[in-house]
């Protein structure tokens, strides 16, 4: 999805023998396609000595530097299988797909984007080779009871009964922390930046024009993937509760594609949205929208909205919204409210629709301010060569 950014040189790697590494990420959608791009044009521009890599990726994400070095061929009926399976479904076939590679090629070692749809079956059957992974649950800023323990139950058995080598966390300072302490140096866990890519936004574009937006109005973006977990239901009752002046002086652009089990559910809270408040200025965008294109809504919005349910997770959308110096207006609670907070990154408020609805009105009345200096200073440690290096070299020197 993003365009290439310029790659600085990476650390050199042991060279004893040569070492099969297994790049697993067969999904498509979301930041799936940047992640692998990036570690692509890394291995690229400087190839980590006495290291053979094997990509298994979506046949429909077509990045040139993935092509010239060795991929696995996903077959069609199996990445419609994968797009229409329920989530224990999609498991099995990951996992049934994860192990006919491993068989394959055998790898000394597998990095994957994303843990989620294998870690139960790690935990319960182990993995056939050593194994590192984005870990994108971030455990200090997860409120404890049930789900809390469910989920540390989760790790445990994984890092028990798997070969796990490296566990990443995006912005995870404090979570590695945590982690080392509770689990032990058996497995280690590290930092790495939520990538900021390097995109310019499209020439000669208004969004203004694009969407007949009058001078005064203040505009709010709400990007990426509508759910409920992004908040989108408590945007769309906060909207129900905005007085009429701030509704006066607002236009509200979603951009972006519901999960595909919630989208019915969506449009019908947008149509009696719009039946009980034809004042407010609702504009919804479904369809694909280019890097250019998307880096320039950012930048021409006023406001970026992030009322996420789920806070204790990173979001390229905060990075997106850094590199635009775009305000946002984000939970105050989790890894989100504390990064917003740290890096003057725009306001925060309780994930409820009165509380979002009561900062929406204030910042109709008064625009948060970027605090520069943080911003730049946040997006100079987001850079997606920064991303790459750090895995790669954990993953390339691990013995």
């Amino acid at each position: 999805m993003f365009q290439s950014v310029p790659l600085m040189e990476i650390p050199q790697y042991s060279q004893n023998m040569m070492k099969t590494i297994l790049i697993f990420e067969p999904l498509s959608g979301g930041h799936r396609a940047n992640y692998i791009r990036w570690l692509a044009d890394t291995i690229a521009v400087n190839p980590p000595p006495g290291c053979h890599f094997v990509f298994v990726t979506d046949p429909d994400i077509d990045i040139p530097s993935v092509a010239a070095l060795s991929s696995h061929k996903i077959s069609l009926e199996l990445t419609k299988r994968f797009k229409f399976a329920g989530p224990a479904k999609l498991s099995r076939l990951l996992r049934d797909l994860f192990d006919e590679c491993v068989a394959q090629y055998s790898p000394d070692h597998a990095l994957l984007f994303e843990l989620t749809r294998l870690e139960l079956s790690f935990a319960l059957r182990g993995a056939p080779c050593p194994v590192s992974a984005i870990l994108f649950v971030q455990y200090p800023e997860l409120p404890r009871g049930l789900k809390f323990f469910i989920k540390e139950l989760k790790t445990e058995l994984l890092l028990r009964h798997a070969p796990i080598k490296n566990l990443f966390l995006l912005n995870g300072e404090e979570s590695c922390h945590y982690l080392t302490n509770r689990f032990g140096s058996r497995t280690r866990f590290i930092p790495i930046p939520d990538p900021v890519p390097a995109i310019a936004a499209e020439a000669g574009y208004s969004l203004r024009r694009e969407y007949c937006i009058e001078s005064g109005q203040t505009v709010f973006l709400f990007f990426g993937a509508i759910s409920p977990r992004k908040g989108s239901d408590v945007l769309i009752e906060a909207l129900h509760l905005l007085p009429p002046e701030a509704a006066a002086k607002s236009v509200f652009i979603f951009s972006g594609e519901p999960e595909r089990r919630y989208r019915n559910t969506f449009d019908e809270a947008c149509r009696r949205l719009r039946t009980a408040r034809p004042d407010i200025k609702l504009n919804i965008e479904y369809h694909f929208v280019s890097d250019e294109r998307m880096m320039a809504l950012f930048e021409q919005s006023d406001v970026v909205l992030m009322p996420y349910t789920r806070s204790e997770y990173s979001s390229g959308i905060l990075a997106l919204a850094a590199k635009a110096c775009t305000p946002v207006i984000g939970p105050d609670s989790g890894l989100l409210g504390r990064l917003i907070r740290q890096n003057g990154l725009g306001r925060v408020c309780s994930v409820s629709p009165e509380k979002l609805m009561e900062t929406i009105t204030e910042t109709v009345q008064s625009l948060p301010v970027v605090d520069e200096k943080l911003c730049a200073a946040f997006v100079q440690r987001s850079r997606p060569e920064e991303f790459a290096r750090t895995m790669l070299e954990a993953v390339c020197n691990d013995r």
